[in-house]
């Protein structure tokens, strides 16, 4: 029995169906992985159209352009809404790129599009295909970033590209300087705001830590005054102890003005949890806070790594 190419990609459009729901990378898992995944839905919908042309043939291209478009924005948003009904992140994002998946599968691969003049079809292609681009471009610069922080471990982060500072997050505003720094030519920029917990956190990186004695960062307080300065350790089992206080590494720094070395023992850290040894073998983030300030500070932190 010969097996058509339309039967393959129906298996496949099924497969893609169900891991909308199940299946895909954790919060640790590798970002470029991560962002990879989320750009399924350009491809699933654009499948998808494909074949719904494919099921339904000789119906005009503007009758398909109509029931495409509703479609993909009826199951597109359904997807998501079942998404963050079961512990799934829903966002608006990627109903776009069901939208502009499933365009593109119509106008770029089904033979529909065949029937519209080169002139039109073109016009309606060029901002399919800025769109598609445009989705796809965090995914590049991710996998860039990635090849990086492999590259430069046990260097966590030296700031010397502009792309380092997505490996942290956190709700204060923070960029790459070349204004003050401890190595290099540039350091991150972080301005703590009056916000309870004001900070930062590094969540890209190389996860296991096991060979390594100590982590070290250099922290620069530009103010005449001192700043004290909170800093946590946490594994990927810290979400199964609800995230408690007593499950992390924490400790507090004094930082006196201009360049501060901090430097912690990872053999502390791995004892810190209360009644179990924190995971060496995969840390899942490691966080720089203030407590309620007063007023805004800012500090420049440069040179994290590692030491053997």
């Amino acid at each position: 029995m010969k097996i058509r190419r339309q039967d393959i990609l129906g298996v496949l459009a099924l497969s893609a169906a169900v891991f909308l729901f199940v299946g895909g990378p954790g919060p640790e898992s590798l970002r470029s992985f991560r962002y990879l995944w989320g750009m399924g839905h350009l491809f699933c919908f654009a499948l998808w159209a494909y074949l719904y042309v494919c099921w339904r043939p000789h119906l005009s291209f503007k009758r398909y352009l109509f029931e495409i478009v509703f479609f993909a924005t009826l199951f597109g948003g359904l997807s998501e809404l079942i998404q963050s009904q079961i512990g799934r992140e829903a966002a608006w994002s990627d109903l776009g790129n069901d939208i502009v998946g499933a365009l593109g599968g119509l106008c770029f691969f089904s033979e529909s599009r065949k029937t519209v003049a080169v002139r039109r079809l073109r016009v309606l292609q060029a901002p399919i295909l800025f769109l598609a681009l445009w989705a796809l471009l965090p995914v590049s610069k991710v996998f860039v970033d990635d090849l990086i922080s492999w590259r430069q471990f046990p260097l966590l982060s030296g700031f010397e590209t502009p792309l380092e500072k997505t490996r942290w997050s956190g709700s204060v505003r923070r960029r790459i300087s070349n204004k003050i720094f401890f190595s290099g030519t540039s350091s991150l920029q972080v301005e703590l705001s009056r916000q309870r917990y004001s900070g930062i956190g590094l969540k890209d990186f190389p996860r296991d830590w096991s060979s390594y004695r100590a982590v070290s960062l250099q922290v620069f307080n530009p103010d005449n005054e001192n700043l004290i300065l909170h800093f946590r350790i946490h594994d990927q089992h810290h979400r199964d102890y609800k995230n408690v206080y007593s499950d992390r590494f924490n400790a507090s720094f004094d930082l006196i003005p201009g360049w501060n070395h901090l430097e912690v023992s990872l053999a502390t850290a791995e004892h810190a949890p209360k009644n179990r040894l924190m995971d060496m073998h995969h840390i899942a983030g490691m966080g720089l806070f203030v407590g309620k300030l007063t007023h805004s500070r800012t500090i420049y932190l440069d040179d994290v790594r590692l030491l053997p």
